[in-house]
């Protein structure tokens, strides 16, 4: 029997697990995306919604009972989160056999290349649109 050690070894080592694709013509290796590399893109997602939060007595904050409506949606700012949290995946994505790619040298590829790559490393990844809320925007129609 495996130590729990030895398991988390085992499935740290899926990351290595690479895949090459096609894009523009042009071969890439990707790798799926980790656990904590996950997380860290959910975090950036949730910059882009605001929590209403209300003043008690004397000025002070106290949490308001929220419902859907209680979230605000600056769509800009959204927008932003969702595009930087996508250029980091693909960032990660790609960085394989040692080598370190920046979320800066994805967003100067073409236009529509970053999510080309993206939805090829979500599939790897086996995450979908309750992991991240970008994901609705690469689900197959």
């Amino acid at each position: 029997m495996m130590s729990n050690l030895e398991i988390l070894q085992k499935l740290t080592l899926g990351t290595e697990a690479t895949e090459t694709i096609t894009v523009n013509g042009e071969e890439i290796e990707i790798r799926p995306l980790t656990s904590g590399e996950l997380s860290e893109l959910q975090t950036i997602e949730k910059k882009g919604f605001v929590m209403k939060v209300g003043l008690g007595a004397k000025g002070k904050k106290t949490r308001v009972e929220t419902n859907n409506t209680d979230v605000d949606i600056n769509a800009g700012e959204f927008t932003h989160y969702q595009t930087e949290a996508l250029y980091k995946g693909v960032a990660y994505g790609l960085s394989v056999n040692g080598e370190t790619v920046k979320p800066e040298q994805i967003q100067n590829l073409p236009a529509g290349v970053p999510e080309q790559i993206f939805k090829a490393i979500i599939g790897i990844s086996n995450i979908n649109d309750n992991d991240l809320t970008i994901i609705k925007n690469f689900r197959k129609e």
